[in-house]
């Protein structure tokens, strides 16, 4: 019995992670195209629309709209309409958190954690963070640094201002430590 169980968990642990990625991959595309497709069918003649115009409209439109980011005017006027949703209190909240995993997952985290950290506590217990602020003042202290640890499994962690002398700068890319420890560092066999 034993045997099937860990035959068992070794495919839920093979087609769980593929189910998870092309689950999300799919839902994607399925509400690209459920949003765009009406308003494509109102547009194009009886007949001419396709399954899959939805998803390709949404990544043209995606990408226009990076294209008008780019220009100054309209950069300006999405900053304008952006203060003006930082003031709605529950909106604010939303899109703040929204704009910064989005930030995150672009890309921005090699801007704002260009560092991997070893951090030390009572009996040699260590914690790998991530260095987002090298220069922090606070309440006269100068000699602080910003470090957020990132909870395994999880959406979250802590941000923490240590002084920079319990910070050991370790030599690992940041992709790398972030894979770690979201992974709880859980390694599959090589033989998989």
């Amino acid at each position: 019995m034993k045997t099937i169980a860990n035959i068992f968990i070794k495919g839920l642990l093979f087609t769980l992670p593929l189910v998870i990625t092309f689950g999300l991959i799919y839902w994607l595309f399925a509400t690209a195209e459920s949003l765009l497709k009406i308003p494509l069918q109102l547009l194009l003649p009886e007949g001419w629309y396709v399954t899959g115009m939805g998803v390709v409209s949404a990544t043209v439109l995606i990408f226009c709209v990076g294209l008008l980011v780019e220009a100054f005017l309209i950069r300006h006027l999405f900053t304008w309409l952006e203060k003006i949703v930082e003031r709605i209190p529950l909106v604010k909240t939303l899109y703040s958190s929204a704009k910064d995993l989005m930030y995150f997952f672009a890309g921005g985290q090699q801007n704002q954690m260009s560092r991997v950290v070893s951090v030390s506590f009572d009996n040699g217990i260590r914690l790998i963070g991530f260095v987002t602020c090298d220069e922090v003042s606070l309440n006269g202290d100068d000699d602080l640094m910003t470090v957020y640890f990132p909870m395994s499994y999880q959406v979250g962690g802590y941000m923490v201002y240590l002084p920079k002398s319990r910070c050991e700068f370790l030599d690992i890319p940041v992709q790398k430590a972030m894979q770690q420890v979201l992974t709880a560092n859980v390694r599959r066999p090589q033989n998989t």
